[in-house]
């Protein structure tokens, strides 16, 4: 009898087990798990500074005026906007606004949140005071009409409109959380945000109403790993669906890649960045080794790039040419020419006709921490020690490297930029102009009239075409200069369980939307 009552105690429990299995295996496949390395700095477009974890879930959670269209990224189309009309000066804006789009909170989009969320981010945000600042007025012309006035021409506005900081914010939400509005975040995105734990993850949940219709997923879960190692165990065991490299270069080990794209569970998507990393000068500096341009071109010469490609990158990162990279569209063809190629010889004859004895020179060549910046610097300091000079590796902390550029005491570092909008502006003007030389992420330019003023020109021309041939030109006048030694362009990887799908990789910003991404 008690055999029977087992039995059928188990008979009765099957379905409920298996019930209960299929449910939360359709749970499962509703939910995606993201792994990131650390906490959210913030989830404030308001004050956001790039931070990549904080600023990719900013945009699934809200929606900014215009963003890029998947899948090549090379064009703005609406999302809050439905269309625009920019003045033949370029210094005028008129958006027309999506009708009957609600926050998450209830609250109605419209013209006056724009004009809110804009001027809060203006006023707060310091991040962007380069390009916020040229926003002279924006009025309210109709609850679905904005018009943005700029005291100067700037083509690349829409691109900075379609920036995280950019995003649109519940104007009653920010009134109700104040100052914890960065812990309540309220927006018109696909998914909403439920909640977060430090050092644990954050949870987002679908958003039914979104206009552009609901999200495939129900849940969104960015779960905090910070060693490269566990998260590759857990992306292989299926803890989690996605890790993303982000341009870091320190997700997952690059040793790693190649195993992992043997592994039938795993995808690996791949995709061109317009990241650039280099060994640059101290451009604003008089004296020195490389106050002569033919030492800086000596040194352009003595970096083995193929080399440095293949050996430390095992093809995970691509040559960059000069200022731009090959994927931007302003990219000049002719800088594959006049890009200096690996010639030790040839760079010590140029050090000979700087009159720079290489044996006098000993270096600090300054770099961020991490294994993979070690081993760039190891690499170069490797081409400088066939020329000559004797580098000392010094890695520091971020802030202290950047505190060091900005006070100028350095001759050279390894540094880069990862541009957050697809336009030529976002390395050109800011590693170039002169003006900007104090500032962070510069080359130190020194005061150069014409090359300012072809900058500025190019930056402010309306016609693409025009502006397109005047940062050719920007390009090859940058090159005259050898400011650097443009090392790599690391490729933009994201890699997911075998059943996730829809995800597309955009490279300028490199955050991922998930609206459209299911698991099947």
């Amino acid at each position: 009898m008690k055999v029977w009552k087992g039995f059928l105690a188990a008979m009765v429990a099957l379905p409920l087990v298996a019930g209960n299995a299929m449910a939360q295996s359709a749970e499962q496949l509703k939910t995606l798990v993201v792994a990131v390395p650390s906490d959210p700095v913030s989830l404030e477009p308001g004050t956001n500074k790039a931070e990549p974890v904080g600023s990719e879930i900013i945009l699934n959670v809200f929606d900014t005026l215009v963003a890029w269209t998947a899948p090549d990224f090379k064009d703005l189309e609406g999302r809050l906007a439905t269309g625009w009309t920019v003045s033949a000066d370029g210094k005028q804006f008129d958006f027309k606004l999506r009708d009957g789009v609600k926050f998450q909170d209830g609250t109605p989009f419209d013209a006056a949140a724009v004009k809110f969320s804009l001027e809060r981010t203006k006023a707060t945000n310091s991040y962007v005071k380069a390009t916020f600042d040229l926003i002279k007025d924006i009025s309210v012309v109709s609850p679905s009409e904005v018009k943005i006035t700029l005291t100067a021409a700037y083509p690349a506005f829409l691109s900075i409109l379609a920036q995280p900081q950019s995003a649109i914010v519940s104007p009653t939400a920010v009134e109700k959380y104040g100052d914890k509005f960065a812990a309540n975040p309220v927006g018109t995105g696909p998914f909403v945000f439920k909640s977060a734990q430090a050092d644990t993850n954050v949870v987002l949940e679908a958003n039914p109403d979104y206009f552009r219709g609901a999200p495939k997923l129900s849940k969104i879960i960015y779960r905090v790993i910070p060693d490269a190692s566990t998260r590759r165990l857990e992306l292989e065991s299926g803890g989690v669906d996605i890790v993303q490299q982000q341009g870091q270069l320190s997700a997952i080990a690059a040793e790693d890649i190649e195993a992992l794209k043997g592994n039938k569970d795993v995808k690996v998507l791949e995709t061109s960045s317009q990241i650039i990393r280099q060994l640059e000068f101290n451009n604003n500096k008089k004296d020195g080794p490389f106050a002569n341009v033919k030492a800086r071109e000596a040194i352009a010469h003595a970096i083995d790039y193929d080399g440095l490609l293949q050996g430390v990158f095992g093809g995970t990162a691509e040559r960059v040419y000069g200022p731009l990279t090959s994927n931007s569209w302003a990219f000049n063809p002719k800088m594959k020419e006049l890009a200096p190629a690996y010639d030790p010889e040839l760079a010590k004859k140029l050090l000979v006709e700087a009159g720079v004895d290489p044996s006098s020179i000993n270096l600090k060549l300054y770099s961020f921490q991490g294994p993979l910046w070690g081993a760039v610097a190891t690499f170069v300091q490797a081409n400088l020690a066939d020329i000559g000079i004797n580098a000392t590796i010094e890695q520091t902390e971020f802030p202290a490297l950047r505190a060091l550029q900005t006070s100028g005491q350095f001759d050279v570092a390894l540094d880069g930029r990862q541009p957050w909008y697809n336009d030529p502006d976002a390395h050109i003007t800011i590693g170039y102009l002169s003006s900007l030389a104090d500032t962070a992420m510069t080359f130190r330019m020194p005061g150069d009239k014409d090359l300012d003023d072809l900058i500025v020109k190019a930056q402010q021309t309306s016609d693409m075409e025009a502006r397109k041939k005047l940062y050719f030109e920007v390009q090859e006048e940058i090159a005259k200069r050898v400011p650097g030694a443009y090392l790599f362009s690391p490729k933009l990887i994201v890699f997911t369980r075998a059943n996730v799908e829809g995800l597309v990789v955009n490279s300028a910003p490199p955050l991922n939307e998930y609206w459209s991404v299911y698991k099947k």
